[in-house]
């Protein structure tokens, strides 16, 4: 049987589970009948300077608890071979690091790679493909692939919330098993200060009283992660999210030091002082111990979120920059930017910066890293710089994995229709309040509104254009759905446009009253200058280096990060390292729930042990099962809803992370797979799918019923909600007719647990607003 991954022919369920679930998918899998049987003598052969391969091996033969002993031998003798080969992949005519081939029969396995990393990959995906039968084998296989990106990366946020080495060696354990390739720390912050520094040792001693890395610990990771294939990247956020180093050393910032380690999250004022010329001084020593612990060559040095406003309120400075000629801020940073560059480039190293940079011209040497949009990402590309994408795959920002999946480091540009083609089209404006920072302001265009097929074109404030999917809502010809990828995450609507735009948008999970107005009617002339522009791009796709996963620590600590970390991030693992053309994410929802089984059990996957410790916390040990049950339907608020939902009432600071809310994952397979019944039933409501349904609402409503009369949990209205809305669905999927008195509660029900409560939604209610539309649909006819 053969398998063109690449072409987008994808595994059949059966295939996936029993022996090819590989995560992420391979450039070309071509199957074949029988298997290789691993013996407990292994003879084994590789090239002399295969040093780290023999260590890699016996770490196989350990994770994966196999009784083998491995014997070092001729290639003539050899049942695993490992050889270098320049050609590994061949569908790519230039094969990046880490391209392997691996040959499986049923006498030998040949692994050709490019490099020794393409060994270890080939290892990785030996591991996956393990069969634990009786007598452990390997299915008949041949395996072609390489990395579709250079950097594939992974930042973890210890300044926040402190992550132990042991912690850190098991993120790595896993990053390895699925090919991401750099571990970015962000060592400092506002609240906290990571590594130790032998010059400046009150930088540890004050902002990092609740821990911190000594060197040798840091040494040490770096060669643990190296001999799993992963850079260590490390960062030290300068010149603004500084609190902590202002702490230690106060006669560096623009202005006085706060007096304690910061304990509120978001954006605060300490900045160092860029017309002191010690700074520069502090941060050439400083600098320089770090790049003698990490090796790597490239330095992070954030360059994100700085306020000015220490510095303009600082006679001092105003004045250095006039002397310097500076204008603004702006400039100042600028300033900043290059002395800090002479600095990194005098220690030999690259340095990256957040996309911020590009606001301040520098060199086209200096790579950039994008956390505000593709827009950015293009923008350097453009400039010259290389660079990496962040946005998109902001794993604290809960979202479903598919939203990840779909998010590319070269996304395809929105081009417009040719007007000369065109009948028609109207134009509105939109806006949609949070409850934190400013509201999104942005334009609809609609396209051809009269014809069958009409097109929407958004443009919101400073971002590319976006193309979402169309569709009428109901029989009204001004009632529409829209659909689409936004740098917030998925966003769906509900609108009436006619003079005026009103309705609700959805983003991720959260519902918000959108509303606007038209400001053209069915014009028949040119097409909007403003949408002509933001359809154009000058980017360059060869200077992007790839993309990199951030998991910001504000709502991450140790007995959660599995939770938030590894769901997720297998989907942009794949992104990354996989063939642009694999797209199915039905496929991959497949391989993940298959992947994440496996890595509990020999990966050392923590996710449902951190959600069954941090839930029995809540509730009676008895009750536990239910709790579980009743968190299928539950999922924290998506995007950063849950940040703005803690600053509104208060409670944006460092507190235990203990509330139900922490322990859900971004999504839940069981409701996932009750989604894509109901809408099976919908296309034909067959009894066989009525009863799943039914068994399925009864087991919910059962769990709800536990905690619904106990008024002391906080969670308890939820569960109450809950009960009844599976009751609502119930009624809705047995066909009984219901009064308009019934639809109307019904209505009623849905749109309360549609939004956050308690920094959660109520999943249910998605598919049983379907199933609602269907019966009032029925009824009016």
């Amino acid at each position: 049987m053969r398998v063109s991954l690449w072409l987008g022919l994808l595994l059949s369920c059966s295939v996936c589970a029993a022996e090819t679930a590989l995560i992420p998918a391979p450039s070309q899998l071509d199957l074949r009948s029988g298997h290789f049987r691993l013996p407990t003598r292994l003879q084994v052969s590789a090239p002399a300077e295969a040093t780290r391969l023999k260590q890699q091996l016996a770490r196989f033969i350990l994770s994966n608890q196999l009784d083998i002993e491995l014997r070092w031998v001729d290639p003539s003798q050899a049942q695993l071979i490992f050889e270098f080969s320049p050609n590994a992949d061949s569908q790519h005519s230039q094969s990046r690091r880490g391209a392997y081939q691996l040959n499986i029969g049923s006498q030998q396995i040949r692994v050709s790679a490019a490099d020794p990393d393409g060994w270890f990959y080939a290892l990785q995906s030996m591991q996956q493909l393990l069969l634990r039968t009786p007598h452990a084998q390997l299915p008949a296989l041949t395996l072609t692939d390489s990395p579709r990106f250079d950097w594939r990366g992974l930042l973890l946020d210890p300044a926040r919330h402190f992550l132990s080495i042991p912690l850190l060696k098991r993120q790595i354990d896993l990053m390895a098993a699925v090919k991401l390739n750099v571990l970015h720390l962000h060592l400092t912050d506002d609240q906290g200060w990571r590594f130790e520094s032998k010059r400046f040792p009150k930088l540890q001693q004050l902002g990092g009283q609740d821990g911190y890395y000594t060197q040798d610990e840091l040494k040490e990771l770096v060669q643990y992660a190296k001999a799993r294939a992963v850079r260590i990247v490390p960062e030290i956020d300068l010149p603004g999210h500084t609190t902590a180093l202002g702490l230690a050393y106060p006669e560096l910032m623009a202005a006085p030091a706060p007096s304690q380690i910061e304990q509120h999250w978001g954006v605060h004022k300490a900045v160092l002082d860029p017309s002191n010329e010690q700074v520069y001084r502090f941060l050439h020593q400083l600098l320089e111990e770090l790049t003698s612990i990490f090796p790597d060559q490239y330095l992070h040095i954030g360059g994100d979120e700085v306020l000015p406003d220490h510095w303009l309120a600082s006679p001092e400075i105003r004045r250095f920059m006039q002397q310097q000629q500076l204008q603004d801020a702006h400039a100042l940073q600028a300033y900043f930017n290059r002395r800090l560059l002479s600095i990194v480039q005098l220690l030999g190293k690259t340095m990256i910066g957040w996309d911020e940079v590009i606001d301040h011209p520098l060199p086209a040497s200096v790579t950039v890293q994008s956390w505000r949009g593709t827009e950015s990402l293009l923008q350097a590309t453009a400039l010259g710089h290389p660079a990496i994408l962040s946005t998109g795959y902001y794993l604290d920002q809960p979202q479903s994995a598919a939203y990840h999946y779909r998010n590319d480091p070269l996304p395809a540009q929105v081009r417009l229709p040719d007007s000369a083609s065109l009948r028609g089209w109207s134009l509105y404006s939109l806006e949609f309040a949070r409850k934190r920072g400013t509201p999104v302001t942005g334009q609809l265009l609609i396209t051809d509104l009269q014809q069958s097929q009409p097109r929407a074109f958004l443009l919101f404030a400073g971002k590319a254009l976006i193309e979402a999917r169309l569709s009428p809502a109901t029989q009204s010809s001004t009632s529409w759905q829209l659909h689409f990828d936004s740098w917030m995450g998925p966003v769906s609507a509900d609108l009436e446009l006619s003079e005026a735009l009103s309705g609700t948008l959805v983003v991720g999970n959260a519902p918000y009253p959108v509303a606007g107005q038209a400001l053209t009617l069915q014009s028949t002339s040119a097409l909007p200058s403003s949408f002509s522009a933001a359809s154009s791009t000058t980017a360059r796709p060869e200077l992007v280096l790839g993309g990199e996963i951030a998991l910001w620590s504000e709502l991450i600590s140790t007995e959660l990060i599995d939770i938030r970390l590894w769901p997720n991030a297998l989907a942009v693992a794949e992104r990354l390292w996989s063939d642009a053309r694999i797209k199915d994410e039905q496929s991959f929802y497949q391989r993940q729930s298959h992947w994440l089984q496996w890595a509990e059990q020999y990966n050392s996957l923590q996710l449902q042990q951190q959600q069954r410790a941090g839930l029995q916390r809540l509730v009676k040990p008895a009750q536990l099962g239910a709790l579980m049950t009743l968190s299928e339907v539950m999922e924290p608020a998506h995007y950063y809803h849950r940040l703005h939902e803690k600053s509104v009432a208060g409670r944006y600071f460092r507190q235990p992370l203990t509330a139900w809310v922490d322990f859900l994952p971004a999504e839940h397979q069981a409701m996932r797979q009750f989604e894509q019944l109901v809408q099976r039933w919908i296309q034909q409501p067959k009894a066989g799918l009525t009863q799943k349904l039914i068994q399925q609402l009864q087991r919910w409503q059962q769990a709800a019923l536990v905690f619904s009369q106990q008024p002391q949990l906080e969670f308890a209205p939820l569960a109450q909600q809950t009960h009844a809305l599976s009751q609502i669905g119930m009624a809705l999927v047995q066909q009984r007719q219901l009064s308009p008195a019934e639809l109307n509660q019904a209505r009623a029900a849905l749109q309360q647990a549609a939004g956050i409560q308690q920094e959660m939604i109520i999943a249910l209610q998605r598919p049983l607003q379907q199933l609602l539309q269907q019966a009032e649909g029925n009824s009016a006819r």
